[in-house]
């Protein structure tokens, strides 16, 4: 009888045993889900502040882009007034 009660508590023990770390377990997936929840948050916040950038920047963007079609206008128009200067110069030269 002795040796069946000892068997019962052994079990009562793992049982107990098994319980606390079901116990744990269960706590730390709440708690991983919780992370991953507030994680989640941030990402999404993230993007909308993405969204919010690239609607303010577009408009820049198209600004610089204008600057560089600009600049390469000009760099072609310094480049042929500076051949026609020196055409000129040329000219002068072999002509007086």
């Amino acid at each position: 009888m002795a040796n069946k009660n000892s068997l019962t508590l052994s079990f009562e023990d793992r049982l107990i045993a098994m319980d606390k770390k079901l116990d744990q377990l269960v706590a730390t997936r709440r708690k991983s889900l919780e992370w991953l929840s507030m994680m989640s948050e941030q990402v999404q916040s993230l993007d909308a502040f993405r969204e919010e950038v690239r609607a303010s920047l577009e408009p820049l963007f198209s600004k610089l882009q204008n600057i560089d079609d600009f600049i390469r206008i000009l760099s072609h128009a310094t480049s042929d007034v500076s051949r026609r200067v020196e055409e000129i110069e040329s000219s002068k030269r072999m002509a007086g």
